[in-house]
């Protein structure tokens, strides 16, 4: 069973801008990482805020950090009804995407402002 996904993003505003806005997560808490135990486990002494967000089951432990992180295929699938409504909202806001045209379904990519990739999927009933 997955329990969440961590990304790292730079900006608290992406907490609001994208993550809630565009993918409908919500806040379940916010807590602190002090710096030993920053540097325990992830090898750096920044004090790091990190936020756990849920939408539909899915729960992503957000980071945020000034450190950069390649990300060239990295990234996670999403399905919603209406996909492209997620879509056009990332567009509307001025984010990166990309759409692949499939026979049944696009295939909708959104980008956050730190890089995170998001393949978005439309649910489809039975």
């Amino acid at each position: 069973m997955l329990l969440h996904v961590a990304i790292t993003i730079h900006s608290l505003n992406e907490i609001e801008d994208f993550y809630k806005e565009i993918l409908r997560f919500t806040v379940q808490r916010k807590f602190s990482l002090n710096r030993e135990t920053s540097q325990k486990i992830f090898s750096t002494e920044e004090v790091v805020e990190v936020y756990l967000m849920e939408h539909q089951s899915v729960q992503f432990e957000i980071f945020i950090s000034r450190q950069k992180e390649k990300k060239q295929f990295s990234h996670v699938c999403l399905a919603y009804r209406q996909a492209h409504i997620i879509y056009e909202k990332a567009i509307s806001l001025g984010y990166r995407t990309r759409v692949k045209s499939n026979k049944e379904n696009n295939t909708y990519f959104v980008w956050d402002k730190s890089g995170n990739m998001f393949e978005i999927k439309e649910i489809h009933s039975k």
